[in-house]
Protein backbone atom coordinates (compact mmCIF):
# COMPACT_ATOMS: atom_id res chain seq x y z
CA UNK A 1 0.00 0.00 0.00
CA UNK A 2 2.81 2.42 0.71
CA UNK A 3 4.32 1.51 -2.82
CA UNK A 4 0.93 2.50 -4.10
CA UNK A 5 0.42 5.95 -2.24
CA UNK A 6 4.04 6.75 -3.17
CA UNK A 7 3.92 6.19 -6.58
CA UNK A 8 0.70 8.43 -6.64
CA UNK A 9 2.65 11.49 -5.28
CA UNK A 10 5.78 10.95 -7.24
CA UNK A 11 7.15 10.68 -3.61
CA UNK A 12 10.81 8.34 -4.29
CA UNK A 13 10.55 7.14 -0.57
CA UNK A 14 10.86 3.57 0.58
CA UNK A 15 9.51 3.43 3.92
CA UNK A 16 6.66 4.83 6.13
CA UNK A 17 9.08 7.38 8.07
CA UNK A 18 10.40 8.60 4.30
CA UNK A 19 6.83 9.71 3.73
CA UNK A 20 5.96 11.54 6.58
CA UNK A 21 9.09 13.83 5.57
CA UNK A 22 8.09 13.79 2.06
CA UNK A 23 4.31 15.27 3.33
CA UNK A 24 5.63 17.77 5.87
CA UNK A 25 6.44 20.83 3.86
CA UNK A 26 4.31 20.66 0.92
CA UNK A 27 0.48 21.34 0.00
CA UNK A 28 -1.13 18.00 -0.91
CA UNK A 29 -4.47 16.59 -0.65
CA UNK A 30 -4.43 13.02 0.62
CA UNK A 31 -7.19 10.80 0.07
CA UNK A 32 -7.53 7.16 1.48
CA UNK A 33 -10.86 5.93 0.03
CA UNK A 34 -12.13 2.10 -0.35
CA UNK A 35 -9.52 0.36 2.19
CA UNK A 36 -11.48 -1.84 3.71
CA UNK A 37 -9.49 -5.06 2.25
CA UNK A 38 -6.02 -3.34 3.76
CA UNK A 39 -7.46 -2.17 6.67
CA UNK A 40 -4.62 -2.98 8.95
CA UNK A 41 -2.04 -1.01 5.90
CA UNK A 42 -4.50 1.77 5.72
CA UNK A 43 -4.33 2.38 9.55
CA UNK A 44 -0.17 2.52 9.46
CA UNK A 45 -0.13 4.42 7.09
CA UNK A 46 -2.74 7.09 8.42
CA UNK A 47 -0.56 7.09 11.40
CA UNK A 48 2.72 8.09 9.69
CA UNK A 49 0.67 10.59 7.55
CA UNK A 50 -0.21 12.08 10.91
CA UNK A 51 3.43 12.76 11.89
CA UNK A 52 3.36 15.17 8.86
CA UNK A 53 1.16 17.37 11.19
CA UNK A 54 -1.69 18.17 8.44
CA UNK A 55 -3.36 21.37 8.23
CA UNK A 56 -6.79 19.99 8.67
CA UNK A 57 -7.89 16.05 8.39
CA UNK A 58 -11.55 15.35 6.97
CA UNK A 59 -12.87 11.76 8.95
CA UNK A 60 -15.77 10.11 7.02
CA UNK A 61 -15.75 6.64 8.07
CA UNK A 62 -18.00 4.36 9.72
CA UNK A 63 -19.27 5.44 12.89
CA UNK A 64 -17.14 3.11 15.51
CA UNK A 65 -13.79 4.85 13.88
CA UNK A 66 -15.17 8.47 13.93
CA UNK A 67 -13.94 9.37 17.25
CA UNK A 68 -11.07 7.50 17.32
CA UNK A 69 -9.24 8.75 14.19
CA UNK A 70 -11.16 12.45 14.95
CA UNK A 71 -8.71 12.54 18.59
CA UNK A 72 -5.58 11.18 16.57
CA UNK A 73 -6.08 13.72 13.88
CA UNK A 74 -6.77 16.37 16.99
CA UNK A 75 -3.44 15.11 18.34
CA UNK A 76 -1.28 15.58 15.17
CA UNK A 77 -2.27 19.33 15.05
CA UNK A 78 -5.40 19.18 12.70
CA UNK A 79 -8.48 21.01 12.51
CA UNK A 80 -10.86 18.23 12.16
CA UNK A 81 -14.30 17.66 9.96
CA UNK A 82 -15.86 14.56 11.11
CA UNK A 83 -19.05 13.01 9.47
CA UNK A 84 -22.11 12.91 11.76
CA UNK A 85 -22.83 11.52 14.24
CA UNK A 86 -18.93 12.03 15.58
CA UNK A 87 -18.99 9.08 17.53
CA UNK A 88 -21.04 6.12 18.72
CA UNK A 89 -22.30 7.47 22.31
CA UNK A 90 -22.13 10.93 24.56
CA UNK A 91 -18.42 9.21 26.34
CA UNK A 92 -16.70 9.58 23.34
CA UNK A 93 -18.42 13.19 22.14
CA UNK A 94 -17.37 14.17 25.67
CA UNK A 95 -13.92 12.99 24.92
CA UNK A 96 -13.85 14.45 21.80
CA UNK A 97 -15.00 17.91 23.47
CA UNK A 98 -11.50 17.47 26.22
CA UNK A 99 -9.18 16.73 23.04
CA UNK A 100 -10.39 19.58 21.17
CA UNK A 101 -10.23 22.11 24.32
CA UNK A 102 -6.44 20.89 25.05
CA UNK A 103 -5.05 21.39 21.64
CA UNK A 104 -6.72 24.50 20.59
CA UNK A 105 -7.89 23.26 16.91
CA UNK A 106 -11.31 23.47 15.59
CA UNK A 107 -13.67 20.34 15.15
CA UNK A 108 -16.84 20.85 12.41
CA UNK A 109 -19.33 17.93 12.84
CA UNK A 110 -20.63 16.88 9.19
CA UNK A 111 -24.44 18.19 9.78
CA UNK A 112 -24.60 19.02 6.38
CA UNK A 113 -28.19 19.85 6.01
CA UNK A 114 -28.00 23.12 7.79
CA UNK A 115 -26.21 24.20 4.66
CA UNK A 116 -29.23 23.51 2.38
CA UNK A 117 -30.37 26.82 1.09
CA UNK A 118 -34.19 26.19 1.70
CA UNK A 119 -33.38 25.17 5.39
CA UNK A 120 -30.66 28.05 5.95
CA UNK A 121 -33.43 30.39 4.76
CA UNK A 122 -36.16 28.87 7.29
CA UNK A 123 -33.77 29.12 10.16
CA UNK A 124 -32.67 32.54 9.84
CA UNK A 125 -36.45 33.60 9.15
CA UNK A 126 -37.19 31.68 12.51
CA UNK A 127 -34.14 32.91 14.13
CA UNK A 128 -35.14 36.69 13.40
CA UNK A 129 -37.94 36.57 15.85
CA UNK A 130 -40.05 38.32 12.58
CA UNK A 131 -42.35 35.58 12.80
CA UNK A 132 -43.09 35.61 16.80
CA UNK A 133 -41.80 32.75 19.03
CA UNK A 134 -40.74 29.12 17.55
CA UNK A 135 -44.16 26.88 18.97
CA UNK A 136 -43.48 23.55 18.16
CA UNK A 137 -41.61 21.57 14.51
CA UNK A 138 -42.35 18.63 12.86
CA UNK A 139 -40.01 16.60 10.98
CA UNK A 140 -40.41 13.80 8.77
CA UNK A 141 -37.31 12.04 6.51
CA UNK A 142 -36.71 8.31 5.22
CA UNK A 143 -35.72 5.89 2.50
CA UNK A 144 -36.34 2.94 1.05
CA UNK A 145 -32.95 1.07 1.62
CA UNK A 146 -32.03 -1.03 -1.40
CA UNK A 147 -31.37 -4.94 -1.82
CA UNK A 148 -29.53 -6.20 0.99
CA UNK A 149 -29.18 -2.97 3.11
CA UNK A 150 -29.75 -5.33 6.15
CA UNK A 151 -26.33 -6.95 5.28
CA UNK A 152 -25.02 -3.71 5.57
CA UNK A 153 -22.34 -2.25 8.11
CA UNK A 154 -25.37 0.48 9.33
CA UNK A 155 -27.58 -2.55 10.71
CA UNK A 156 -24.66 -3.84 12.39
CA UNK A 157 -24.57 -2.10 16.24
CA UNK A 158 -20.81 -2.33 17.71
CA UNK A 159 -20.08 -0.57 13.78
CA UNK A 160 -23.47 1.98 13.59
CA UNK A 161 -24.24 2.82 17.05
CA UNK A 162 -27.87 2.01 15.86
CA UNK A 163 -30.22 2.16 13.11
CA UNK A 164 -32.63 4.68 11.11
CA UNK A 165 -32.79 7.06 14.46
CA UNK A 166 -28.98 7.51 13.86
CA UNK A 167 -28.34 7.28 10.10
CA UNK A 168 -31.44 10.47 9.57
CA UNK A 169 -32.16 11.02 12.68
CA UNK A 170 -29.37 12.58 13.77
CA UNK A 171 -29.51 15.36 11.16
CA UNK A 172 -33.56 16.06 12.28
CA UNK A 173 -32.37 16.36 15.75
CA UNK A 174 -29.31 18.47 14.58
CA UNK A 175 -32.17 20.83 12.88
CA UNK A 176 -34.10 20.59 15.74
CA UNK A 177 -31.89 21.61 18.30
CA UNK A 178 -30.81 24.25 16.12
CA UNK A 179 -34.17 25.44 15.77
CA UNK A 180 -35.35 25.41 18.81
CA UNK A 181 -32.63 24.49 21.31
CA UNK A 182 -31.86 21.35 22.58
CA UNK A 183 -35.33 19.89 23.83
CA UNK A 184 -35.81 16.65 26.55
CA UNK A 185 -37.11 13.46 25.28
CA UNK A 186 -40.71 13.15 26.44
CA UNK A 187 -41.27 9.83 24.46
CA UNK A 188 -40.49 7.46 22.03
CA UNK A 189 -41.27 4.75 19.68
CA UNK A 190 -39.06 2.31 18.35
CA UNK A 191 -39.39 -0.40 15.68
CA UNK A 192 -38.22 -2.69 13.20
CA UNK A 193 -40.78 -3.48 11.27
CA UNK A 194 -39.73 -4.93 7.48
CA UNK A 195 -35.49 -5.06 7.98
CA UNK A 196 -34.03 -8.61 9.23
CA UNK A 197 -32.21 -6.73 11.66
CA UNK A 198 -31.00 -5.34 15.46
CA UNK A 199 -31.49 -2.16 14.76
CA UNK A 200 -34.27 -0.16 14.27
CA UNK A 201 -35.90 0.82 10.55
CA UNK A 202 -38.42 3.01 12.08
CA UNK A 203 -38.21 5.72 15.08
CA UNK A 204 -40.66 8.22 16.40
CA UNK A 205 -39.67 11.10 18.58
CA UNK A 206 -41.63 13.58 20.97
CA UNK A 207 -39.72 16.30 22.73
CA UNK A 208 -40.35 19.11 24.97
CA UNK A 209 -41.06 19.41 28.95
CA UNK A 210 -43.81 17.50 29.77
CA UNK A 211 -44.74 20.02 32.50
CA UNK A 212 -44.75 23.24 30.95
CA UNK A 213 -48.42 24.68 28.63
CA UNK A 214 -46.24 26.96 26.53
CA UNK A 215 -42.43 25.88 26.06
CA UNK A 216 -41.56 24.50 22.38
CA UNK A 217 -42.27 20.99 21.51
CA UNK A 218 -40.86 19.18 18.23
CA UNK A 219 -42.09 15.69 16.61
CA UNK A 220 -39.95 13.88 14.05
CA UNK A 221 -40.22 10.37 12.49
CA UNK A 222 -37.72 9.01 10.79
CA UNK A 223 -38.10 6.00 8.00
CA UNK A 224 -35.82 3.25 6.15
CA UNK A 225 -39.40 1.88 5.04
CA UNK A 226 -40.01 5.19 3.49
CA UNK A 227 -40.69 3.82 -0.10
CA UNK A 228 -40.39 7.15 -2.07
CA UNK A 229 -37.56 8.84 -0.23
CA UNK A 230 -39.01 11.84 1.52
CA UNK A 231 -37.83 14.67 3.81
CA UNK A 232 -40.54 17.28 5.05
CA UNK A 233 -39.65 19.83 7.96
CA UNK A 234 -42.27 22.13 9.03
CA UNK A 235 -42.02 24.83 11.58
CA UNK A 236 -44.90 26.32 13.36
CA UNK A 237 -44.13 30.22 14.68
CA UNK A 238 -46.93 32.32 16.52
CA UNK A 239 -47.87 34.24 12.80
CA UNK A 240 -46.07 31.91 10.17
CA UNK A 241 -45.71 28.53 9.53
CA UNK A 242 -42.84 27.90 7.36
CA UNK A 243 -42.13 24.71 4.86
CA UNK A 244 -39.21 23.09 3.50
CA UNK A 245 -39.82 20.16 1.30
CA UNK A 246 -37.56 17.75 -0.63
CA UNK A 247 -33.39 17.90 -0.24
CA UNK A 248 -32.92 17.17 -4.38
CA UNK A 249 -31.51 14.33 -5.93
CA UNK A 250 -33.93 11.08 -5.18
CA UNK A 251 -35.52 13.20 -2.36
CA UNK A 252 -37.31 15.47 -4.93
CA UNK A 253 -36.26 19.39 -5.61
CA UNK A 254 -36.24 21.65 -2.61
CA UNK A 255 -38.81 24.06 -1.99
CA UNK A 256 -39.45 26.43 0.82
CA UNK A 257 -43.33 28.01 1.82
CA UNK A 258 -43.82 31.16 3.84
CA UNK A 259 -47.06 31.03 5.23
CA UNK A 260 -47.60 34.20 6.80
CA UNK A 261 -50.84 34.74 8.97
CA UNK A 262 -52.36 38.05 9.15
CA UNK A 263 -54.57 39.63 12.34
CA UNK A 264 -57.47 38.25 10.77
CA UNK A 265 -56.60 34.69 10.28
CA UNK A 266 -58.43 32.70 7.83
CA UNK A 267 -56.16 31.96 4.83
CA UNK A 268 -52.20 33.01 4.53
CA UNK A 269 -50.64 35.09 2.25
CA UNK A 270 -47.97 32.46 0.95
CA UNK A 271 -44.77 32.61 -0.29
CA UNK A 272 -42.81 30.36 -2.37
CA UNK A 273 -39.03 29.52 -3.25
CA UNK A 274 -37.58 26.83 -5.15
CA UNK A 275 -34.13 25.62 -5.57
CA UNK A 276 -32.10 24.26 -8.38
CA UNK A 277 -32.05 20.71 -7.74
CA UNK A 278 -28.27 20.54 -7.22
CA UNK A 279 -26.81 19.46 -4.12
CA UNK A 280 -23.90 21.92 -2.65
CA UNK A 281 -24.35 21.50 0.80
CA UNK A 282 -21.08 19.81 1.01
CA UNK A 283 -19.02 22.55 -0.66
CA UNK A 284 -20.99 25.08 1.45
CA UNK A 285 -20.50 23.30 4.65
CA UNK A 286 -16.66 22.78 3.70
CA UNK A 287 -16.40 27.16 2.85
CA UNK A 288 -17.99 27.38 5.92
CA UNK A 289 -15.29 25.47 7.87
CA UNK A 290 -12.66 27.03 5.87
CA UNK A 291 -13.25 30.21 6.32
CA UNK A 292 -13.46 29.77 10.16
CA UNK A 293 -9.87 28.15 10.29
CA UNK A 294 -8.52 31.08 8.15
CA UNK A 295 -10.06 34.00 10.10
CA UNK A 296 -9.33 32.66 13.68
CA UNK A 297 -11.92 34.49 15.14
CA UNK A 298 -13.86 32.53 16.94
CA UNK A 299 -16.97 32.30 15.27
CA UNK A 300 -19.79 29.69 15.99
CA UNK A 301 -19.06 26.61 14.15
CA UNK A 302 -22.88 25.75 11.99
CA UNK A 303 -22.58 22.06 13.77
CA UNK A 304 -19.71 21.23 16.20
CA UNK A 305 -19.22 18.72 18.50
CA UNK A 306 -21.45 20.05 21.42
CA UNK A 307 -24.82 20.11 19.16
CA UNK A 308 -23.76 16.51 18.17
CA UNK A 309 -23.43 15.93 22.18
CA UNK A 310 -27.39 17.15 22.35
CA UNK A 311 -28.28 14.78 19.99
CA UNK A 312 -26.73 11.95 21.30
CA UNK A 313 -28.03 12.51 24.72
CA UNK A 314 -31.47 12.55 23.03
CA UNK A 315 -30.58 9.21 21.12
CA UNK A 316 -29.55 7.23 24.07
CA UNK A 317 -32.52 8.51 26.11
CA UNK A 318 -34.49 7.03 23.15
CA UNK A 319 -32.82 3.89 23.23
CA UNK A 320 -33.18 3.96 27.31
CA UNK A 321 -36.84 3.31 26.99
CA UNK A 322 -37.09 0.06 25.97
CA UNK A 323 -34.90 -3.07 26.41
CA UNK A 324 -35.06 -3.91 23.21
CA UNK A 325 -33.20 -1.53 22.00
CA UNK A 326 -31.10 -0.84 24.78
CA UNK A 327 -30.23 -4.48 24.84
CA UNK A 328 -29.27 -3.50 20.88
CA UNK A 329 -26.63 -1.03 22.16
CA UNK A 330 -25.04 -3.20 24.72
CA UNK A 331 -22.40 -4.36 22.27
CA UNK A 332 -21.60 -0.34 21.65
CA UNK A 333 -18.66 0.50 22.85
CA UNK A 334 -19.72 3.47 25.13
CA UNK A 335 -16.58 4.76 26.72
CA UNK A 336 -13.36 5.75 25.42
CA UNK A 337 -12.97 6.13 21.43
CA UNK A 338 -9.88 3.85 21.61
Amino acid sequence: MLRTVAAAMSAPVTGMAGLARFLADRQLLVVLDNCEHVLTAAADLVEEVLLAAPDVVVVATVHDQLAALAELALMSGAHVLVEKPAGVSTAQIERLIECQRATGRLVKVGFNHRFHPGIARAAEEVHSGRHGELMHLRGRYGHGGRPGYDREWRVVPARSGGGELIDQGMHLLDLSNWLTGPLPLHSALLRTQFWDAEVEDNAALLLGEGGSRTDPWAMLHVSWTEWKNMFSLEIYCLTAKLQVDGLVGSYGPQRLRIYRMGPELGPPAVEEVRYPDTDRTWKAEWEHFAEAIVTADGRPLLGDLHGAHAAWEQVEAAYATTSVYSDMRSCVSLGSSR
